[in-house]
């Protein structure tokens, strides 16, 4: 059994979400994943509408809403998109959306989630541009500890900071992490061993797997994600944790 939890609609595929959704879908049954998080994203041209629709047809679909903490009416769009949508997550994009995760309109978006039982996905991946604009592991940390009440994902495992990230991880108990991207992006750099010790340092305690589909196809992900794994020493039953039990908990968890 297997939870994918990060994945997006392709784009570049022609037509409606709808089509976007249902190519998803076929992937993830081909691979054998039982359910795909789709993370909605507001640089697609899909509405939010019309991705909770899309994503209603099909039973290995769930989804997080993208809002942007300085929008107009973002509280209310957020407990909209949750209670009349479905979407059952917040995602937050500091790279893609540039705003900063440091102020108040964040961490009253951040804080709504957990008021509406809903966890938050924050994008921890520090490119060129996001560490150009200083990126740095505490500001995660302090929005975290700051909405103690809100279970927060950090995607990507913080990418080369990945030590840090574990660290901090572990005097949050509100925060979790996804290996999403990076397990492939960082291959043959020693930050793969990194994200392995940060891994069997938490007893595979919070961390998911994902795919960032569209990236690479969902079955190419699984199978290279778990090559590397193996190689590296990822027990079967660790494995299994990181694969499904983690994720089935947290999810089991939401709204």
């Amino acid at each position: 059994m297997i939870i994918d939890t990060h994945v997006h609609l392709n784009p570049s595929l022609d037509g409606t979400a709808l089509n976007a959704a249902n190519e998803l879908s076929r992937q993830l049954r081909d691979a054998g994943v039982e359910l795909g998080i789709v993370l909605q994203l507001q640089l697609h041209a899909w509405s939010i509408e019309e991705v909770s629709n899309a994503i209603s047809n099909f039973d290995n679909l769930r989804a997080f809403v993208n809002i942007h903490p300085n929008e107009i009416g973002a509280l209310d769009k957020l407990e909209y998109a949750i209670n009349d949508l479905n979407y059952i997550g917040l995602k937050l994009h500091p790279r893609l959306q540039e705003f900063n995760l440091e102020s108040i309109e964040c961490s009253d978006l951040v804080k709504k989630a957990g008021e509406l039982n809903v966890p938050v996905l924050i994008c921890g991946f520090p490119d060129g541009t996001m560490i150009m604009r200083g990126f740095s592991p505490l500001v995660y940390a302090n929005l975290a500890k700051e909405c103690n009440n809100t279970r927060i994902i950090w995607a990507h495992m913080g990418g080369h900071y990945v030590i840090d990230f574990m660290m901090l991880a572990k005097r949050l108990p509100n925060v979790y992490m996804d290996c999403s991207y990076s397990l492939l992006y960082y291959q043959g750099s020693p930050t793969v061993k990194n994200m392995i010790y940060a891994m069997k340092s938490m007893k595979m305690n919070r961390i998911f797997y994902g795919s960032d589909y569209p990236d690479r196809e969902i079955k190419e992900s699984l199978d290279l994600s778990c090559k590397v794994l193996r190689e590296e020493g990822i027990t079967d039953s660790e494995l299994h944790k990181l694969l499904y039990e983690n994720a089935n908990n947290f999810f089991n968890k939401s709204k």
